[in-house]
Protein backbone atom coordinates (compact mmCIF):
# COMPACT_ATOMS: atom_id res chain seq x y z
CA UNK A 1 0.00 0.00 0.00
CA UNK A 2 2.86 2.35 0.91
CA UNK A 3 4.54 1.65 -2.43
CA UNK A 4 1.28 2.29 -4.28
CA UNK A 5 0.83 5.59 -2.46
CA UNK A 6 4.37 6.66 -3.42
CA UNK A 7 3.71 5.82 -7.06
CA UNK A 8 0.49 7.87 -7.00
CA UNK A 9 2.34 10.85 -5.50
CA UNK A 10 5.07 10.64 -8.15
CA UNK A 11 2.44 10.35 -10.89
CA UNK A 12 0.54 13.36 -9.57
CA UNK A 13 3.71 15.46 -9.38
CA UNK A 14 4.63 14.45 -12.93
CA UNK A 15 1.19 15.36 -14.25
CA UNK A 16 1.34 18.70 -12.42
CA UNK A 17 4.78 19.42 -13.89
CA UNK A 18 3.55 18.65 -17.41
CA UNK A 19 0.49 20.83 -16.88
CA UNK A 20 2.68 23.71 -15.63
CA UNK A 21 5.02 23.32 -18.60
CA UNK A 22 2.16 23.57 -21.10
CA UNK A 23 0.49 26.56 -19.45
CA UNK A 24 0.20 29.87 -21.23
CA UNK A 25 1.90 32.24 -18.77
CA UNK A 26 0.35 35.71 -18.54
CA UNK A 27 2.17 38.96 -19.14
CA UNK A 28 2.72 41.37 -16.24
CA UNK A 29 0.91 44.36 -17.74
CA UNK A 30 -1.74 45.08 -15.15
CA UNK A 31 -4.43 43.19 -17.08
CA UNK A 32 -6.25 40.02 -16.08
CA UNK A 33 -5.17 37.37 -18.58
CA UNK A 34 -7.61 34.59 -19.36
CA UNK A 35 -6.92 31.30 -21.10
CA UNK A 36 -9.47 29.93 -23.59
CA UNK A 37 -9.27 26.21 -24.38
CA UNK A 38 -10.30 26.22 -28.03
CA UNK A 39 -8.90 25.30 -31.44
CA UNK A 40 -6.16 27.47 -32.96
CA UNK A 41 -8.34 28.70 -35.83
CA UNK A 42 -6.75 31.84 -37.36
CA UNK A 43 -10.11 33.58 -36.81
CA UNK A 44 -9.39 33.50 -33.07
CA UNK A 45 -6.84 36.31 -33.57
CA UNK A 46 -9.61 38.72 -34.61
CA UNK A 47 -12.02 37.38 -32.00
CA UNK A 48 -9.61 37.72 -29.05
CA UNK A 49 -8.46 41.14 -30.24
CA UNK A 50 -12.01 42.48 -30.35
CA UNK A 51 -12.61 41.18 -26.83
CA UNK A 52 -9.59 43.18 -25.62
CA UNK A 53 -11.01 46.28 -27.26
CA UNK A 54 -14.35 45.85 -25.50
CA UNK A 55 -12.74 45.06 -22.12
CA UNK A 56 -9.34 46.84 -22.04
CA UNK A 57 -8.56 45.60 -18.52
CA UNK A 58 -8.86 41.94 -19.56
CA UNK A 59 -7.16 39.86 -22.25
CA UNK A 60 -7.80 36.36 -23.51
CA UNK A 61 -5.36 34.00 -25.21
CA UNK A 62 -6.05 30.71 -26.98
CA UNK A 63 -4.85 27.58 -25.21
CA UNK A 64 -5.26 24.70 -27.69
CA UNK A 65 -3.68 22.04 -25.46
CA UNK A 66 -6.94 20.50 -24.25
CA UNK A 67 -9.30 21.63 -27.00
CA UNK A 68 -11.85 18.91 -27.76
CA UNK A 69 -10.50 16.52 -25.09
CA UNK A 70 -12.88 16.39 -22.13
CA UNK A 71 -10.65 14.03 -20.16
CA UNK A 72 -7.68 16.37 -20.43
CA UNK A 73 -9.86 19.34 -19.49
CA UNK A 74 -11.06 17.51 -16.35
CA UNK A 75 -7.51 16.54 -15.34
CA UNK A 76 -6.15 20.05 -15.87
CA UNK A 77 -8.99 21.69 -13.97
CA UNK A 78 -8.68 19.18 -11.13
CA UNK A 79 -4.96 20.01 -10.74
CA UNK A 80 -5.59 23.75 -10.85
CA UNK A 81 -4.01 24.28 -14.29
CA UNK A 82 -7.14 24.33 -16.43
CA UNK A 83 -8.06 27.15 -18.76
CA UNK A 84 -10.43 29.82 -17.49
CA UNK A 85 -12.76 29.31 -20.45
CA UNK A 86 -13.34 26.18 -22.50
CA UNK A 87 -15.22 25.04 -25.57
CA UNK A 88 -18.33 23.05 -24.67
CA UNK A 89 -20.74 21.04 -26.82
CA UNK A 90 -24.07 19.54 -25.74
CA UNK A 91 -22.82 15.95 -25.81
CA UNK A 92 -19.95 16.75 -23.39
CA UNK A 93 -21.65 19.25 -21.11
CA UNK A 94 -23.32 16.74 -18.78
CA UNK A 95 -20.05 14.95 -17.91
CA UNK A 96 -18.24 18.27 -17.31
CA UNK A 97 -21.05 19.42 -15.01
CA UNK A 98 -21.01 16.14 -13.07
CA UNK A 99 -17.23 16.47 -12.68
CA UNK A 100 -17.72 19.90 -11.13
CA UNK A 101 -15.75 21.60 -13.90
CA UNK A 102 -18.32 24.03 -15.31
CA UNK A 103 -19.59 27.07 -13.45
CA UNK A 104 -23.35 27.42 -13.13
CA UNK A 105 -23.99 30.61 -15.09
CA UNK A 106 -27.64 30.92 -14.16
CA UNK A 107 -27.19 33.44 -11.30
CA UNK A 108 -25.26 35.85 -13.55
CA UNK A 109 -26.45 35.32 -17.13
CA UNK A 110 -29.63 37.40 -17.16
CA UNK A 111 -28.09 40.41 -15.40
CA UNK A 112 -25.00 40.36 -17.65
CA UNK A 113 -26.95 39.79 -20.85
CA UNK A 114 -25.99 36.28 -21.95
CA UNK A 115 -28.90 34.12 -20.77
CA UNK A 116 -30.48 31.73 -23.34
CA UNK A 117 -33.00 34.36 -24.47
CA UNK A 118 -30.10 36.13 -26.23
CA UNK A 119 -29.70 33.35 -28.78
CA UNK A 120 -31.97 31.27 -31.06
CA UNK A 121 -35.09 29.72 -29.46
CA UNK A 122 -34.31 26.39 -31.15
CA UNK A 123 -30.90 26.24 -29.45
CA UNK A 124 -31.70 27.33 -25.91
CA UNK A 125 -32.16 23.86 -24.39
CA UNK A 126 -28.72 22.82 -25.64
CA UNK A 127 -27.16 25.35 -23.23
CA UNK A 128 -28.79 23.80 -20.17
CA UNK A 129 -28.28 20.85 -17.87
CA UNK A 130 -31.26 20.16 -15.61
CA UNK A 131 -32.56 23.66 -16.21
CA UNK A 132 -29.30 25.45 -15.37
CA UNK A 133 -27.17 27.29 -17.92
CA UNK A 134 -23.52 26.27 -18.35
CA UNK A 135 -22.50 27.80 -21.70
CA UNK A 136 -23.17 30.48 -24.28
CA UNK A 137 -22.59 29.96 -28.02
CA UNK A 138 -19.38 31.00 -29.78
CA UNK A 139 -21.09 30.03 -33.03
CA UNK A 140 -24.19 28.12 -34.03
CA UNK A 141 -24.31 25.16 -36.41
CA UNK A 142 -27.10 23.92 -38.65
CA UNK A 143 -26.85 22.07 -41.95
CA UNK A 144 -28.19 22.74 -45.42
CA UNK A 145 -27.53 21.23 -48.83
CA UNK A 146 -24.72 23.16 -50.52
CA UNK A 147 -24.49 22.58 -54.27
CA UNK A 148 -22.10 23.28 -57.12
CA UNK A 149 -23.93 25.26 -59.79
CA UNK A 150 -21.30 24.42 -62.42
CA UNK A 151 -22.03 20.70 -62.16
CA UNK A 152 -25.79 21.24 -62.36
CA UNK A 153 -25.33 23.45 -65.42
CA UNK A 154 -22.92 20.98 -67.00
CA UNK A 155 -25.48 18.17 -66.69
CA UNK A 156 -28.43 20.36 -67.66
CA UNK A 157 -30.24 19.80 -64.36
CA UNK A 158 -32.29 22.51 -62.61
CA UNK A 159 -31.05 23.70 -59.22
CA UNK A 160 -32.83 22.30 -56.15
CA UNK A 161 -35.81 24.30 -54.91
CA UNK A 162 -36.00 25.43 -51.24
CA UNK A 163 -39.20 23.51 -50.42
CA UNK A 164 -38.04 20.15 -51.78
CA UNK A 165 -38.56 16.66 -50.31
CA UNK A 166 -36.29 13.64 -49.98
CA UNK A 167 -38.14 12.19 -52.99
CA UNK A 168 -37.08 15.32 -54.89
CA UNK A 169 -33.51 14.80 -53.64
CA UNK A 170 -33.48 11.28 -55.10
CA UNK A 171 -35.02 12.49 -58.38
CA UNK A 172 -32.49 15.32 -58.77
CA UNK A 173 -29.63 12.98 -57.93
CA UNK A 174 -30.72 10.47 -60.54
CA UNK A 175 -31.04 13.22 -63.14
CA UNK A 176 -27.44 14.17 -62.44
CA UNK A 177 -26.43 10.54 -62.90
CA UNK A 178 -28.49 9.98 -66.05
CA UNK A 179 -27.67 13.18 -67.92
CA UNK A 180 -24.06 13.06 -69.15
CA UNK A 181 -21.59 15.83 -68.46
CA UNK A 182 -21.20 18.10 -71.49
CA UNK A 183 -17.57 18.61 -70.49
CA UNK A 184 -16.96 14.87 -70.16
CA UNK A 185 -16.42 15.01 -66.39
CA UNK A 186 -17.00 12.18 -63.96
CA UNK A 187 -19.24 13.51 -61.22
CA UNK A 188 -21.30 12.05 -58.39
CA UNK A 189 -24.56 13.62 -57.20
CA UNK A 190 -23.78 13.71 -53.47
CA UNK A 191 -20.64 13.59 -51.34
CA UNK A 192 -21.35 11.74 -48.10
CA UNK A 193 -19.46 13.91 -45.65
CA UNK A 194 -20.93 12.66 -42.36
CA UNK A 195 -23.29 9.69 -42.17
CA UNK A 196 -24.08 10.32 -38.51
CA UNK A 197 -24.97 13.92 -39.21
CA UNK A 198 -27.12 12.95 -42.20
CA UNK A 199 -29.09 10.47 -40.10
CA UNK A 200 -29.41 12.89 -37.17
CA UNK A 201 -30.87 15.52 -39.48
CA UNK A 202 -33.26 12.96 -40.93
CA UNK A 203 -34.29 11.85 -37.42
CA UNK A 204 -35.34 15.40 -36.52
CA UNK A 205 -36.90 15.80 -39.97
CA UNK A 206 -39.01 12.71 -39.31
CA UNK A 207 -40.05 13.99 -35.88
CA UNK A 208 -37.80 11.68 -33.85
CA UNK A 209 -35.42 12.03 -30.92
CA UNK A 210 -32.94 9.87 -28.96
CA UNK A 211 -34.83 9.72 -25.65
CA UNK A 212 -38.18 10.16 -23.97
CA UNK A 213 -38.68 13.55 -22.32
CA UNK A 214 -37.68 12.20 -18.89
CA UNK A 215 -34.52 10.57 -20.32
CA UNK A 216 -35.36 7.16 -18.84
CA UNK A 217 -35.88 5.32 -22.11
CA UNK A 218 -34.32 5.42 -25.54
CA UNK A 219 -36.60 6.20 -28.47
CA UNK A 220 -34.06 5.17 -31.09
CA UNK A 221 -36.31 2.21 -31.91
CA UNK A 222 -39.30 4.47 -32.61
CA UNK A 223 -40.97 4.44 -36.06
CA UNK A 224 -39.71 7.99 -36.70
CA UNK A 225 -36.07 7.07 -36.08
CA UNK A 226 -36.25 3.80 -37.99
CA UNK A 227 -37.82 5.68 -40.91
CA UNK A 228 -34.89 8.12 -40.90
CA UNK A 229 -32.25 5.39 -40.83
CA UNK A 230 -34.11 3.42 -43.52
CA UNK A 231 -34.18 6.57 -45.67
CA UNK A 232 -30.40 6.80 -45.43
CA UNK A 233 -29.89 3.10 -46.17
CA UNK A 234 -32.23 3.19 -49.17
CA UNK A 235 -30.38 6.15 -50.66
CA UNK A 236 -27.18 4.12 -50.52
CA UNK A 237 -28.34 0.67 -51.61
CA UNK A 238 -31.76 1.03 -53.24
CA UNK A 239 -31.65 4.41 -55.00
CA UNK A 240 -27.82 4.40 -55.18
CA UNK A 241 -27.54 8.20 -54.94
CA UNK A 242 -25.34 8.34 -51.82
CA UNK A 243 -21.91 6.65 -51.85
CA UNK A 244 -21.58 3.60 -49.63
CA UNK A 245 -18.45 3.28 -47.46
CA UNK A 246 -16.96 1.01 -50.13
CA UNK A 247 -17.80 3.53 -52.87
CA UNK A 248 -16.06 6.28 -50.90
CA UNK A 249 -12.99 4.12 -50.33
CA UNK A 250 -12.82 3.26 -54.03
CA UNK A 251 -13.10 6.94 -55.01
CA UNK A 252 -10.23 7.84 -52.73
CA UNK A 253 -8.12 4.98 -54.09
CA UNK A 254 -8.60 6.17 -57.68
CA UNK A 255 -6.47 9.23 -57.01
CA UNK A 256 -7.35 12.86 -57.51
CA UNK A 257 -10.49 12.58 -55.40
CA UNK A 258 -9.00 13.01 -51.98
CA UNK A 259 -10.74 11.54 -48.95
CA UNK A 260 -13.84 12.75 -47.15
CA UNK A 261 -17.02 14.19 -48.55
CA UNK A 262 -16.01 17.84 -48.25
CA UNK A 263 -12.72 17.18 -50.05
CA UNK A 264 -14.56 15.47 -52.89
CA UNK A 265 -17.10 18.29 -53.12
CA UNK A 266 -14.46 21.03 -52.89
CA UNK A 267 -12.50 19.31 -55.65
CA UNK A 268 -15.45 19.81 -58.01
CA UNK A 269 -16.31 16.10 -58.19
CA UNK A 270 -19.71 16.10 -56.45
CA UNK A 271 -22.80 18.16 -57.12
CA UNK A 272 -24.05 18.37 -53.52
CA UNK A 273 -22.92 18.00 -49.93
CA UNK A 274 -24.69 18.37 -46.57
CA UNK A 275 -22.78 20.84 -44.43
CA UNK A 276 -22.94 24.04 -42.38
CA UNK A 277 -22.37 27.69 -43.24
CA UNK A 278 -18.86 27.31 -41.78
CA UNK A 279 -17.92 25.61 -45.08
CA UNK A 280 -17.47 29.02 -46.71
CA UNK A 281 -14.43 29.60 -44.47
CA UNK A 282 -12.72 27.04 -46.71
CA UNK A 283 -13.71 28.66 -49.99
CA UNK A 284 -10.60 30.87 -50.26
CA UNK A 285 -8.64 27.59 -50.56
CA UNK A 286 -10.76 26.57 -53.56
CA UNK A 287 -10.96 29.63 -55.86
CA UNK A 288 -12.54 27.58 -58.65
CA UNK A 289 -15.59 27.08 -56.40
CA UNK A 290 -16.09 30.73 -55.53
CA UNK A 291 -19.08 32.31 -57.18
CA UNK A 292 -20.48 28.89 -58.12
CA UNK A 293 -22.09 27.55 -54.96
CA UNK A 294 -25.70 27.68 -53.85
CA UNK A 295 -27.58 26.33 -50.84
CA UNK A 296 -31.08 25.11 -50.05
CA UNK A 297 -32.62 23.88 -46.78
CA UNK A 298 -32.52 20.16 -46.02
CA UNK A 299 -35.19 18.15 -47.84
CA UNK A 300 -38.40 17.64 -45.90
CA UNK A 301 -40.07 14.32 -45.14
CA UNK A 302 -43.54 13.99 -46.68
CA UNK A 303 -45.77 16.81 -45.46
CA UNK A 304 -43.50 17.73 -42.57
CA UNK A 305 -41.52 21.00 -42.82
CA UNK A 306 -37.80 20.89 -43.47
CA UNK A 307 -35.99 20.22 -40.23
CA UNK A 308 -32.63 19.11 -38.87
CA UNK A 309 -30.43 19.29 -35.83
CA UNK A 310 -28.79 22.38 -34.40
CA UNK A 311 -25.89 22.75 -32.04
CA UNK A 312 -23.28 25.16 -30.83
CA UNK A 313 -19.63 25.38 -30.00
CA UNK A 314 -20.24 27.10 -26.71
CA UNK A 315 -17.94 28.62 -24.12
CA UNK A 316 -18.15 27.55 -20.50
CA UNK A 317 -16.34 28.90 -17.44
CA UNK A 318 -14.00 26.81 -15.29
CA UNK A 319 -15.66 26.74 -11.86
CA UNK A 320 -12.23 26.43 -10.21
CA UNK A 321 -10.68 29.36 -12.07
CA UNK A 322 -9.40 32.19 -9.85
CA UNK A 323 -10.61 34.51 -12.63
CA UNK A 324 -14.11 33.14 -13.03
CA UNK A 325 -15.69 36.55 -12.49
CA UNK A 326 -13.55 38.13 -15.20
CA UNK A 327 -14.38 35.16 -17.45
CA UNK A 328 -18.03 36.18 -17.39
CA UNK A 329 -16.97 39.23 -19.40
CA UNK A 330 -16.06 36.90 -22.25
CA UNK A 331 -19.59 35.52 -22.33
CA UNK A 332 -20.91 39.09 -22.37
CA UNK A 333 -18.66 39.64 -25.37
CA UNK A 334 -20.00 36.52 -27.12
CA UNK A 335 -23.55 37.86 -26.68
CA UNK A 336 -22.63 41.25 -28.12
CA UNK A 337 -23.54 42.39 -31.65
CA UNK A 338 -19.85 43.24 -32.20
CA UNK A 339 -18.85 39.60 -31.81
CA UNK A 340 -21.73 38.32 -33.94
CA UNK A 341 -20.71 40.73 -36.72
CA UNK A 342 -17.27 39.08 -36.75
CA UNK A 343 -18.93 35.66 -37.24
CA UNK A 344 -21.12 37.04 -40.04
CA UNK A 345 -18.11 38.46 -41.83
CA UNK A 346 -15.77 35.46 -41.52
CA UNK A 347 -18.53 32.91 -42.26
CA UNK A 348 -17.79 30.68 -39.26
CA UNK A 349 -21.31 29.20 -38.98
CA UNK A 350 -24.14 31.40 -37.68
CA UNK A 351 -23.62 34.24 -35.18
CA UNK A 352 -24.90 33.73 -31.62
CA UNK A 353 -27.14 36.81 -31.87
CA UNK A 354 -30.21 35.95 -33.99
CA UNK A 355 -30.74 39.64 -34.73
CA UNK A 356 -27.74 39.49 -37.04
CA UNK A 357 -29.15 36.44 -38.84
CA UNK A 358 -32.67 37.67 -39.44
CA UNK A 359 -32.43 37.00 -43.18
CA UNK A 360 -30.09 35.82 -45.88
CA UNK A 361 -29.41 39.44 -46.76
CA UNK A 362 -28.24 40.13 -43.18
CA UNK A 363 -25.63 37.33 -43.47
CA UNK A 364 -24.14 38.42 -46.78
CA UNK A 365 -20.34 38.79 -46.65
CA UNK A 366 -17.42 39.20 -49.03
CA UNK A 367 -16.92 35.43 -49.36
CA UNK A 368 -20.48 34.69 -50.56
CA UNK A 369 -22.48 37.80 -51.55
CA UNK A 370 -25.56 35.75 -52.57
CA UNK A 371 -28.35 36.25 -49.97
CA UNK A 372 -30.18 33.12 -51.17
CA UNK A 373 -27.21 31.00 -50.10
CA UNK A 374 -27.34 32.36 -46.56
CA UNK A 375 -31.13 32.22 -46.41
CA UNK A 376 -30.93 28.41 -46.44
CA UNK A 377 -29.21 28.50 -43.03
CA UNK A 378 -31.64 31.08 -41.63
CA UNK A 379 -34.50 28.76 -42.58
CA UNK A 380 -32.61 25.82 -41.09
CA UNK A 381 -32.03 27.38 -37.66
CA UNK A 382 -35.66 28.51 -37.43
CA UNK A 383 -36.85 24.91 -37.94
CA UNK A 384 -34.07 23.04 -36.13
CA UNK A 385 -34.03 21.10 -32.85
CA UNK A 386 -31.02 19.97 -30.82
CA UNK A 387 -30.48 16.30 -30.10
CA UNK A 388 -31.60 15.73 -26.51
CA UNK A 389 -29.45 13.46 -24.34
CA UNK A 390 -30.35 11.62 -21.15
CA UNK A 391 -28.99 12.56 -17.71
CA UNK A 392 -29.00 8.85 -16.83
CA UNK A 393 -26.30 7.79 -19.32
CA UNK A 394 -23.12 9.54 -20.45
CA UNK A 395 -23.79 11.30 -23.76
CA UNK A 396 -20.36 10.22 -25.03
CA UNK A 397 -21.39 6.56 -24.61
CA UNK A 398 -24.68 7.19 -26.40
CA UNK A 399 -22.85 8.89 -29.27
CA UNK A 400 -20.26 6.13 -29.56
CA UNK A 401 -22.84 3.35 -29.66
CA UNK A 402 -24.97 5.31 -32.09
CA UNK A 403 -21.97 5.64 -34.43
CA UNK A 404 -21.28 1.91 -34.21
CA UNK A 405 -24.83 0.96 -35.15
CA UNK A 406 -25.07 3.48 -37.98
CA UNK A 407 -21.87 1.96 -39.35
CA UNK A 408 -23.44 -1.50 -39.14
CA UNK A 409 -26.28 -0.19 -41.30
CA UNK A 410 -23.87 1.50 -43.71
CA UNK A 411 -22.01 -1.79 -44.16
CA UNK A 412 -25.21 -3.88 -44.38
CA UNK A 413 -24.38 -5.89 -41.28
CA UNK A 414 -27.78 -5.02 -39.79
CA UNK A 415 -31.00 -3.64 -41.24
CA UNK A 416 -32.20 -0.29 -39.85
CA UNK A 417 -34.95 -1.91 -37.70
CA UNK A 418 -32.50 -4.47 -36.32
CA UNK A 419 -29.81 -1.90 -35.58
CA UNK A 420 -32.10 0.58 -33.85
CA UNK A 421 -33.87 -2.09 -31.80
CA UNK A 422 -30.53 -3.45 -30.56
CA UNK A 423 -29.16 0.04 -29.88
CA UNK A 424 -32.21 1.14 -27.89
CA UNK A 425 -32.12 -2.06 -25.83
CA UNK A 426 -28.41 -1.59 -25.10
CA UNK A 427 -28.95 2.01 -23.99
CA UNK A 428 -31.96 1.12 -21.83
CA UNK A 429 -30.00 -1.65 -20.12
CA UNK A 430 -27.16 0.76 -19.35
CA UNK A 431 -29.63 3.25 -17.88
CA UNK A 432 -31.01 0.50 -15.62
CA UNK A 433 -27.48 -0.49 -14.57
CA UNK A 434 -26.52 3.11 -13.86
CA UNK A 435 -29.60 3.63 -11.69
CA UNK A 436 -28.91 0.46 -9.72
CA UNK A 437 -25.34 1.53 -8.95
CA UNK A 438 -25.63 5.28 -8.41
CA UNK A 439 -27.65 6.82 -5.57
CA UNK A 440 -27.25 10.27 -7.16
CA UNK A 441 -29.12 9.05 -10.24
CA UNK A 442 -31.76 7.47 -8.04
CA UNK A 443 -32.38 10.90 -6.53
CA UNK A 444 -32.50 12.37 -10.00
CA UNK A 445 -35.05 9.70 -10.97
CA UNK A 446 -37.24 10.76 -8.04
CA UNK A 447 -36.93 14.43 -9.03
CA UNK A 448 -37.86 13.68 -12.65
CA UNK A 449 -40.73 11.28 -11.99
CA UNK A 450 -42.02 12.39 -8.58
CA UNK A 451 -41.91 8.72 -7.55
CA UNK A 452 -39.71 6.82 -5.13
CA UNK A 453 -36.99 4.81 -6.86
CA UNK A 454 -37.31 1.04 -6.64
CA UNK A 455 -35.20 -1.59 -8.47
CA UNK A 456 -38.22 -2.64 -10.54
CA UNK A 457 -38.96 0.93 -11.71
CA UNK A 458 -38.87 0.08 -15.41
Amino acid sequence: MKKLFSICVVLFVAMYAVAQATMVHPKDDGKVHLKWATDPNPARVVQTGAFGTMFPDTAVAVDPNASGDSTKVIVQCATGTGADLMDVTADKMQSLVEAGILLDLTPYAKTLGFDPSHTYPSLQKALLVEGKQYAFPCNVAVDAIVFNKKIFDDHGVAYPKPDWTYDDFVRVSKELQDKPSKAGNTDIPFANNDGNGFVNNAIVGCGGQYFTADGLHSTLNSPEVIKAVQLYADMMYKDKVIPTPMDSANMSAQGGWGSGGLTIFSGGKAAMVETGRWYICQLPNFPEMQGHIGAVPLPRVGDRPSGGTCGARGAGVNAKSPHWRESLKFLQYLASPQYSKIIVDDGDSLPPDPNLASSGKALVNDIVPDPEFHQAFVTAINNAKPIQYSPFIDAAITSRWYTEYVQKVENRILTPPQAMKMLAAQIDQQIRTNLERRPDLQKKYEQVTGKQYTPDWS
